[in-house]
């Protein structure tokens, strides 16, 4: 086609309807070009070079190798580029490419991971969302998501892989931290907000992007806590609880594209369930855009659940069912091929690969990329860590902290204390969270720097570590201290595609440092994404004297010789690569160094490291037996909370609390701030310690906005978006378990020691002249409810008015209740508000045994309260 017929053809028409563009470029399309819309492709790969801390972005001076853009994209182009997280300049000349010298000028897109800020070096980096569940204000988390977007869209990226919509009931589940929580209601409203405030009204402008919420579906409660595994439970109790926070996004939200889960359900693989990504996304939802593979989900079909006996077979099953876009799953010519193959033999209609590819193109074009492929230069600049979004990171780590405990009023604090000893692994680090890019070009507020910031000019503050987040605690070995044969930075790197380290290397590449993460990408498109292996070498040469321990780190097999000696084996399933052995180097001295790894469970943690200092708990005890109060400091890390890092203990990890014990004893007040990915069993830390404050990951201003509740610049108002059980044997421990069981244990009753909905202020609100009036009966009910709240404290404060319902007596088992409505109001001294809300008929309903929703008739109860467990009035309505 020349190209004045191009420019002539109707998908080339912006005034024609996007379906017919859709159905008259496909119509052009062969279908090798077709699968290729299907297929995303590893960014980094296209650059001269990747940064030097993360393997899936471009280092700042890289340059495009144009002959692997050729060779790759071609002349029948690509669907979609992941792992490059490019400068504007980088992208726009790739989407020039594919514009300009492929047949049929399609467009790519472009897509990063962006769940609290987009994971490129340098951008705003927001509180997890666990946090901003916590704050019960779907507004801020449309602030945020209105933020990542325009971050995200100023350097000519498109899409993101998020919200997570997994509903957090398995608190050992790692990726707690990435939820809104428990609760239907409450993850549905920040569902939406954070959808909404992605998209925009438009997705065709410079500052908004395609969400693509996950893992769809009922991927937070896998068996035993395990990631990906398994998910056992009735169809009721999933269209009930599960499935509407996902309606909420796609149907009020407007979600375009969805990201299918790993985990089967009741024995059906999400990647291969047809009524899942068709029959409900489509059918039902009506979702405009394309579901995507979850990181080797549909590889999965073929070796973890076994229901497919080959590539072709995982490949066709997925297809079929609906799942559009492979995400690395197999090599591009396994999966691209397949396809063609398969339609060619009459395996596959060639109408369900128009379909799929229809629906990508439909995406391209709702972005408004064959009218504007590109994106200003200069946006980026004026765009990323502006001031604004600085504010909306502050102010949602200050709407997220959680006073769970202030006995004696022990908080807020005096700021003119004469000396405030700050102890604790999380004291001097800002704890991020994971899909938190590596931090370059600023600096995160730590809790120490916060407090240091607070206090007056004459109270002295002092730090002591006391320990790490784990006993053997490691750092990566940093760039310049690793060295190849010839002296360049970096160990040489042989990767292979095969677990054995065998035959020609795939990639060979030097690696500055050994910190990787290969469960949320993989080091080159050229290797499957499990079962490769890498071998390591070069020279170790410390650039000052260090007596410590150095290791690995991997639930992944590896090894490590240092001067010819094996010093650490984990090689094979029944070792860990978790260890580490005491050794003394000296600055400037060369020792030979060879480090192996095996991708053989899931590549979560691939790390060569060291430690360099023993952090002294003596050191620390001293400091608070002179201190004033002791602010102690402790959770997690990414070691001990992420993807793929699931815990048989929610105990706080390590000596944390042998630590706090001994802090305790030296009989200084103590204040314990926590900053942690998931809930914590603490039944002595609640007994013993007077003030708690859980922080979670609070973001790149968390230091700051911990401080100013601390020392009382701002009045905590957060609410727990899930339970906290007392002790392990509790879960799951949800607010809203069916009514039914027996509700106590040999060792005592079944309640969480903090409920869903828990949290303190500084101030106390009170309830009162509750009215519940039935403006309209069944079928269709409307039920008028509102409350008098009133501070009758002292200080200016916010209060979390929750609403719960519960259905009496009913035909299906029901939970005590269930949160329907929520409002975060402020009120000064003396203030009373009226607070009002408009229940109907979905807030009623329940999924009888026929499986279909019906609100039954009879009596139904109004509860409210500050939290599931302190209902402060009620009253019953009949319908």
């Amino acid at each position: 086609m020349s190209i004045s017929q191009e420019n002539k053809a109707l998908y080339r028409n912006p005034e024609a309807p996007i379906e017919a563009r859709i159905g008259d470029l496909l119509s052009r399309m062969t279908i090798r070009e077709k699968v290729r819309q299907l297929d995303q492709y590893f960014g980094a790969t296209f650059m001269s070079a990747t940064h030097p801390h993360m393997d899936t972005v471009m280092a700042r001076d890289a340059e495009i190798v144009w002959d692997k853009v050729k060779e790759t994209i071609g002349q029948e182009g690509i669907g979609c580029i992941h792992d490059l997280y490019g400068t504007s300049e980088v992208n726009n000349a790739l989407q020039r490419y594919a514009v300009e010298e492929t047949r049929l000028g399609i467009p790519m897109l472009f897509s990063e991971e962006a769940l609290h800020g987009l994971c490129r070096p340098g951008c705003t980096v927001f509180p997890h969302a666990i946090t901003t569940a916590s704050s019960w204000n779907p507004a801020i988390a449309e602030a945020i998501g209105q933020a990542i977007a325009a971050e995200t869209r100023s350097f000519g990226i498109h899409e993101t892989f998020g919200p997570v919509l997994d509903l957090a009931r398995e608190p050992r589940w790692g990726r707690v931290e990435e939820t809104y929580g428990e609760d239907t209601h409450l993850a549905g409203r920040m569902a939406v907000a954070m959808v909404k405030g992605l998209q925009g009204e438009s997705l065709a402008t410079d500052h908004t992007i395609v969400a693509e919420p996950k893992h769809f579906a009922v991927h937070g409660v896998p068996e035993s806590g395990l990631n990906q595994s398994a998910t056992s439970l009735g169809l009721n109790e999933i269209e009930t609880y599960y499935m509407p926070v996902f309606e909420d996004a796609f149907v009020e939200g407007g979600a375009v594209n969805a990201m299918c889960a790993y985990n089967s359900i009741d024995g059906v693989p999400c990647a291969s369930d047809e009524s899942l990504l068709t029959g409900v996304l489509r059918g039902k939802w009506h979702m405009p855009g394309f579901v995507r593979s979850d990181l080797g989900a549909i590889s999965r079909l073929q070796r973890s659940h076994f229901t497919a006996d080959s590539e072709k077979e995982a490949i066709r099953q997925a297809l079929v069912a609906g799942c559009d876009m492979q995400y690395y799953d197999y090599p591009h010519e396994v999966y691209q091929n397949a396809i063609v193959d398969m339609v060619g033999g009459g395996e596959i209609a060639e109408s369900t690969v128009n379909e799929a590819v229809g629906r990508v193109l439909r995406v391209k074009f709702m972005l408004g990329l064959f009218e504007q492929p590109y994106i200003a230069p200069g946006l980026s600049a004026e765009v990323v860590r502006s001031a604004q979004h600085g504010e909306t990171a502050l102010q949602a780590a200050r709407e997220g902290i959680v006073l769970l405990k202030n006995e004696g009023a022990a908080l807020p604090l005096r700021k003119d204390l004469p000396h405030v000893a700050v102890i604790g692994p999380s004291a001097a680090v800002a704890r991020l969270g994971d899909y938190t890019p590596y931090v370059e070009g600023f600096e995160p507020v730590t809790l120490l720097q916060g407090i240091r910031g607070s206090v007056s000019p004459a109270t002295r503050v002092s730090f002591a570590k006391g320990t790490g987040i784990l006993e053997d605690e490691l750092e990566a070995i940093p760039a310049g201290s690793l060295l190849d044969a010839h002296g360049n930075e970096g160990l040489l790197g042989e990767y292979f595609n095969n677990p054995e380290l065998t035959g020609e290397p795939v990639v060979t590449r030097n690696d500055s440092s050994i910190d990787f993460n290969w469960v949320i990408a993989k080091p080159d498109q050229r290797l499957h994404s499990f079962g490769f292996s890498v071998r390591w070498t070069g020279k170790l040469v410390p650039k000052q004297d260090v007596s410590g321990r150095i290791g690995t780190v991997s639930a992944d097999s590896m090894r490590l010789w240092l001067d010819g000696e094996l010093i650490v084996d984990g090689w094979g399933k029944d070792k860990s690569a978790t260890r580490n052995v005491p050794v003394a180097l000296e600055a400037g001295r060369s020792y030979e160094i060879r480090l192996e790894y095996r991708k053989d469970t899931n590549g979560v943690s691939v790390m060569l490291g060291w430690s360099r200092e023993t952090a002294s708990m003596q050191e620390a005890v001293e400091l608070a037996r002179s201190a004033d109060v002791a602010i102690v400091a402790l959770g997690d890390d990414r070691r001990t909370c992420g993807e793929g890092v699931d815990r048989a203990s929610l105990d706080l990890p390590g000596r944390q609390l042998e630590l706090l014990k001994a802090v305790y004893e030296t009989g200084t007040p103590v204040i314990l701030v926590l900053q942690n990915g998931r809930p914590i069993t603490m039944s002595w830390e609640d007994a013993h310690i007077p003030a708690i404050l859980e922080a979670w990951y609070p973001g790149e201003r968390g230091g700051d906005a911990i401080a100013e509740v601390l020392f009382g610049d701002y009045n905590p108002a957060g609410r727990l978006p899930i339970s906290f059980p007392r002790t392990l044997g509790q879960i799951p421990v949800y607010y809203n378990r069916r009514r039914g069981g027996s509700k106590d244990y040999v060792e005592g009753d079944n309640r969480p020691l903090y409920a869903f909905g828990h949290g303190l202020s500084y101030t106390t609100f009170g309830y009162d002249r509750l009215t519940v009036s039935v403006v309209r009966g069944l079928p269709d009910p409307e039920i008028q409810v509102s409350v008098e709240v009133a501070n009758t404290g002292s200080r200016a404060g916010d209060e979390v008015v929750q609403l719960y319902v519960s259905d009496v007596v009913s035909a299906i088992a029901r939970p005590e209740k269930d949160l329907r409505r929520f409002k975060r109001i402020r009120l000064n001294p003396g203030e009373r508000a009226t607070v009002s809300f408009a229940l109907n008929g979905k807030d009623l309903r329940l999924l009888g045994r026929d499986l279909k929703w019906i609100v039954e008739p009879g009596a139904f109860r109004v509860l409210i309260g500050p939290s599931s467990d302190r209902i402060a009035v009620s009253e019953e309505f009949v319908l």
